[in-house]
């Protein structure tokens, strides 16, 4: 090579490099602009982080994203004015509302022909006898209020617990901000338009789009099997605080460190520099609050750290939801009170640690409705949905596929049930997970909101950031990491994150090497695979590839169900069996986590296979949607235990009776469900027989279990199995004096089959009693 064409090669390598490094430089200082600007009143509407004193800082519309705790509107020190109620409300279909020039907002516009609606509903069942439930476009809501002259030295928010899909905001005809998404709560600071002493108009513009829309921005970014509920959904209201704020205040509490860290976010808006006395109080005993001086410059944003040593604090868990409230204040000023509870989460040797001991989550999904009010639920009506998932024995519900109502997350602290959160991102392609990771970041936005949002309730233990998307390429995996790594910031107890992968349908998933827990979603036996056995051992063969691949890491069956129609027993009871065969797989090994049933309730879709049924319901709830009347696959949940599913119908259940067939041979004998069980009163010479059929048994080795109670020193019966797969047809066995029974058997066929249980009991005094408390048919596992 010549030393012309060297120098030239040279010079062609050092104009590289500067074009490298230039364009490096122009990201990193792009980058820095959106992730490091440490002014408040930011151009950037986006929710986004920003550090302060070391603490990741979620900011909204140029401000910190406030506490919505105080929906609640209790908070002494400050100010609220309540917006729920009555609205004018027009759609653009009935309305004279030029998009043009946008003339609905304006503070002349007459709206005195619109309607008067009800604010929060849902617009699809409250509004015009259900007229709007396949209504898009663009709907009108206006509404006056007064705000009193003292005001007008104060910082004022509008908060927003749920509207959309997409909203527009108006007050007294200027934008004050636009917002995307339906179920995540938002704030404006609305101080600047706001006519102090005098009325004033809202205005609020909801765009909903055609639920099976295609469009890679949105989230969903096409068709979703739920109900579109729009409107103004859920609460709304106005707070003013002092210019001198606490915006919110993040709590880590340790019962196993016994420590208490508070992260209290301060917030000046003012033009004038403070210095300000902060003071905090952890709520727990024997333990004195801590008071700091903080200077805060103008329009400045500024994180206070305060920890304590906290011997006395007790753990949250499910058995003990022990609560405590933090009290942040400026002393002569603002204040927030924070509840939080102490626990500690980790994950390691394909285990879920909580307080130091290892959990398993026998959990539900769930949709956020009713049929009364849809999205827009009362604090009773979360109460009457989140309690069957109590009564059934669930220790775990999925919040699929969205973020709550505050009050969801509150009532679970309260009675101690954990929660795994979770965002809009379903059902994404490969095209419209790449446009949320390198242009839009919605997804990444709901990511770092609910984390925020939700950061100190102690039922929240698992974040899921996606469900059933395009998975197994390497945007998949940068786009989980993204949101993973901005939950972490968030979070300071680092609690895992994760996604439900639809397995079934893409066996390979290399993003689940990124995963805290694996979530695994399938419907083997239902929606494809074999039906013969329910499809279980398919998951069982997946189960253990998922296993062996990432053998470290825990594995939570984040769905499985089939349909059913309350009412229809063989329905009923296929949905049942569905549910054990898979139950009894997951159980099997020690490397799961958890399984979780699909669905609490039968819920509404706008899916083509609703479209025959009136209401538009599908039928996988463990309850009906009319009633959250108990199926059969309730009680088999209720009942489930690590030994496996129990196929019948115990004493104990509600239906109690009802499953068991009585057949008298006197009429002095009785049979009366009692608390403790089935009570049998016999005398001399009576007998009884009852008689339940087990459903729908897969082949394999079971125990039938029974457990009596009487006063007498024996009972005279026998326990009696019959089915054609067992040997003679039956078996049985005598009671003996401790009235515990256990009879082994074995069946061997193809397919599914049943037996038929019967309890035979023999009198031999006058007014003697037995109490049948347990009848238990569990599988031997394998």
């Amino acid at each position: 090579m010549t030393s012309q064409k060297k120098m030239l090669l040279i010079a062609l390598v050092a104009v590289l490099f500067i074009v490298c490094l230039v364009t490096l430089t122009m990201n990193m200082r792009e980058k820095k602009m959106i992730t490091s600007d440490t002014d408040m009143l930011v151009e950037n509407t986006a929710v986004h982080l920003i550090e302060h004193d070391g603490v990741q800082v979620a900011y909204q519309n140029g401000l910190p994203i406030p506490e919505f705790s105080t929906w609640k509107m209790n908070e002494e020190r400050r100010q609220y004015i309540s917006l729920n109620g009555e609205w004018k409300f027009g759609h653009e279909d009935d309305i004279n509302c030029p998009q043009a020039d946008l003339t609905c907002s304006d503070t002349t516009y007459d709206d005195s022909a619109w309607s008067v609606q009800p604010v929060p509903a849902s617009l699809d069942l409250a509004y015009d006898n259900k007229k709007y439930q396949y209504t898009f476009g663009s709907f009108w809501f206006r509404k006056v209020f007064k705000v009193e002259q003292d005001w007008n030295d104060k910082f004022v928010k509008l908060n927003a617990l749920g509207m959309g899909y997409h909203s527009v905001v108006f007050i007294n005809g200027t934008k004050v901000g636009v917002n995307e998404g339906s179920a995540t709560p938002f704030s404006f600071n609305i101080s600047p338009y706001l006519n102090y002493g005098e009325d004033n108009i809202i205005a609020v513009q909801i765009i909903r789009r055609a639920h099976d829309h295609e469009d890679v921005g949105a989230l969903p970014a096409g068709g979703f099997d739920w109900w579109d509920y729009s409107g103004i959904t859920r609460d709304i209201y106005l707070e003013a605080t002092a210019p001198q704020t606490i915006s919110k205040v993040i709590v880590d509490a340790s019962p196993l460190k016994k420590r208490v860290r508070a992260s209290v976010v301060l917030l000046n808006y003012s033009k004038e520099a403070a210095t300000l006395d902060v003071q905090v109080h952890p709520g727990v005993d024997n333990i004195e609050a801590q008071t700091k001086s903080v200077s805060l410059g103008a329009d400045e944003v500024k994180v206070v750290g305060f920890e304590f040593d906290a011997p006395d604090i007790e753990a949250w868990s499910t058995e003990s939801p022990n609560l405590y409230q933090l009290t942040a204040e400026i002393i002569n000023g603002d204040r927030l009170i924070t509840q939080y509870g102490a626990i500690d989460v980790e994950v390691g040797d394909a285990k879920v640690l909580v307080n130091g001991s290892p959990e398993w989550f026998k959990a539900t999904n769930w949709h956020d409705e009713n049929k009364e009010s849809g999205r827009s639920m009362s604090p009773e009506e979360y109460r009457a949905e989140i309690d069957v998932a109590k009564s059934a024995s669930a220790n775990l519900i999925r919040n699929a596929h969205y973020n709550r109502h505050p009050y969801a997350y509150e009532y679970a602290d309260q009675i101690g049930i954990f929660v795994m959160d979770e965002i809009e991102n379903y059902w994404l392609s490969e095209q419209a997970i790449g446009h949320q990771l390198y242009e839009k970041g919605l997804s990444r936005e709901k990511a770092i909101a609910m984390a925020w949002n939700q950061v100190n309730h102690p039922s929240v233990i698992i974040w899921s950031v996606a469900n059933e998307n395009t998975p197994n390429n390497t945007t998949h995996l940068a786009w989980f990491n993204d949101m993973r790594d901005a939950v972490r910031l968030v979070d300071p107890k680092k609690r895992p994150v994760t996604y439900a992968s639809n397995t079934q349908h893409h066996p390979v998933d290399m993003s689940m090497s990124a995963a805290d827990i694996i979530g695994f979603n399938q419907y083997y036996g239902f929606h494809g695979g074999e039906s013969e056995d329910y499809g279980a051992e398919q998951y069982r063969k997946k189960l253990l590839e998922i296993h062996e691949r990432y053998p470290s890491k825990p594995i939570i069956l984040s769905e499985n169900g089939t349909w059913s129609s309350l009412g229809d027993r063989a329905r009923e009871q296929w949905q049942a069996g569905n549910f054990a065969a898979h139950w009894d797989v997951t159980v099997t090994y020690p490397f799961t986590a958890g399984y979780t049933f699909w669905n609490l309730k039968d819920y509404r879709s706008k899916m083509e296979y609703t479209s025959r049924d009136p209401q538009r319901l599908s039928g996988m709830g463990m309850v009906d949607w009319n009633n959250r009347s108990p199926k059969v696959v309730y009680y088999y949940f209720q009942e489930a235990t690590d030994r496996g599913a129990n196929r019948i119908m115990n004493p104990r259940f509600e239906r109690g009776i009802e499953e068991w067939q009585v057949i008298s041979s006197t009429k002095q004998q009785s049979v009366t469900p009692t608390e403790e069980g089935l009570q049998l009163t016999l005398n001399a010479s009576d007998s009884i027989m009852l008689k339940q059929n087990a459903f729908d048994l897969l082949a394999g080795k079971y125990v039938l279990e029974l457990q009596l109670s009487s006063p007498e020193d024996a009972v005279a019966g026998k326990i009696v199995l019959k089915s054609s797969y067992l040997s003679g047809g039956s078996l049985e066995k005598t009671f003996d004096s401790s009235g515990s029974i256990k009879l082994p058997f074995t069946l061997t066929h193809n397919g599914v089959t049943s037996v038929t249980v019967q309890l035979q009991f023999e009198g031999t005094k006058a007014n003697e009693q037995i109490i049948i408390e347990q009848v238990n048919l569990f599988p031997e596992l394998k």
